[in-house]
């Protein structure tokens, strides 16, 4: 227990060495799932598979857009698009020089003091 830590923040770089732009990967409540991504004044919800594939850069894993039935997410939509757009591979949001730069963690046994919280209702 004291040394388990959860992912809180990354900040993610795209582009290349010496140019480029930052942005951010937030999950500002620990007791939830809930990631927004920062860029410039924006702020959308994204999901955590999201925040995964434009961390690593380069292309997304073929099983990342699968649900846990194996169904391709987002199935008819994602293939017309593929058919029109002649989509080839495919990146996270940041495209194909994205990466995390900065990652933050939270020791989990200080969780619940961060929101002035019993430990058990974590």
């Amino acid at each position: 227990d004291l040394v388990i830590y959860d992912l809180q923040g990354v900040v993610i770089h795209v582009g290349e060495y010496g140019a480029g732009h930052y942005y951010a990967y937030v999950r500002p409540d620990m007791r939830s799932d809930q990631w927004y991504r920062f860029n410039d004044d924006k702020v959308d919800k994204v999901s955590f598979q999201d925040v995964v594939d434009d961390a690593y850069g380069g292309k997304v894993d073929g099983t990342a857009n699968l649900s846990s039935d194996g169904k391709e997410k987002h199935g008819m939509l994602r293939r017309i698009r593929r058919l029109w757009n002649k989509e080839g591979p495919s990146y996270g949001w940041g495209g194909k020089t994205s990466n995390a730069y900065v990652v933050q963690y939270v020791r989990r046994r200080d969780i619940p003091m961060l929101y002035n919280m019993p430990a058990k209702q974590l």
